[in-house]
C-alpha cells in the first residue's frame, strides 16, 4: 500500500509540474491590438518571419516557447506573429495594407515590408518594437536567442517606464 501511494503522489506531482510549465504566449492580430490599446495601452512587439526561414522556425521553437520570455511578453507586450508572405489585407491604424506580388510565385505583404526595412534592407526574421503611440522602437533583424530575447525586452521596459 505504500509503494502504490508513493507512485499516486510521484504521478500527481510530475503531473500539476508540467502542466505550471505549460505557458501559453498569447498572440494577437493586428486588429485585435488597436482595439486593445484602446483599453490598456502596452508596447506591441512584432515576429516578422516566413515559413521557409529556418532562424525563424529556430526562435518559434526555442525562443517563444521559453517560459521567461513568454512570461515578459504576456505581461508587458501585446506580441503579433507576421508572415511575411500573409496574404489577406490587414487593416491597422486607418490603413489597409496588402500583399504585394514580387515575382510569378512569391511577394510580400506590405506591413511586413513597412516594420522590416532597415537600411540593409529586409532579412527575416525580423522582430519589431512598437511604442504604445505606435511607433518602431527597435528593429532586430537577426535571431534572436532566449538570453538575448530576454536582455533586449527587459533593457526596453527599464529604457521606457
Amino acid at each position: 500500500m505504500k509503494y502504490v501511494i508513493t507512485i499516486l503522489i510521484f504521478f500527481v506531482s510530475h503531473h500539476l509540474l508540467s502542466q505550471s510549465n505549460d505557458v501559453k504566449l498569447l498572440s494577437y492580430t493586428f486588429e485585435q491590438v488597436e482595439q486593445l490599446q484602446k483599453k490598456k495601452q502596452k508596447p506591441v512587439v512584432v515576429f516578422i518571419h516566413t515559413s521557409w526561414c529556418k532562424f525563424c522556425f529556430a526562435m518559434k521553437e526555442n525562443t517563444f516557447t521559453n517560459p521567461q520570455v513568454i512570461r515578459l511578453l504576456n505581461e508587458n507586450f501585446y506580441f503579433i506573429s507576421l508572415d511575411a508572405e500573409f496574404k489577406e489585407p490587414i487593416q491597422y491604424m486607418g490603413h489597409e495594407f496588402k500583399y504585394k506580388k514580387t515575382s510569378a510565385s512569391s511577394g510580400i505583404h506590405k506591413l511586413a515590408e513597412t516594420l522590416a526595412t532597415t537600411a540593409k534592407g529586409i532579412s527575416y526574421p525580423t522582430t519589431v518594437i512598437l511604442s504604445s503611440g505606435n511607433t518602431i522602437d527597435e528593429q532586430i533583424d537577426s535571431y534572436l536567442s532566449v538570453n538575448q530575447m530576454v536582455g533586449g525586452l527587459k533593457r526596453y521596459l527599464q529604457e521606457n517606464k
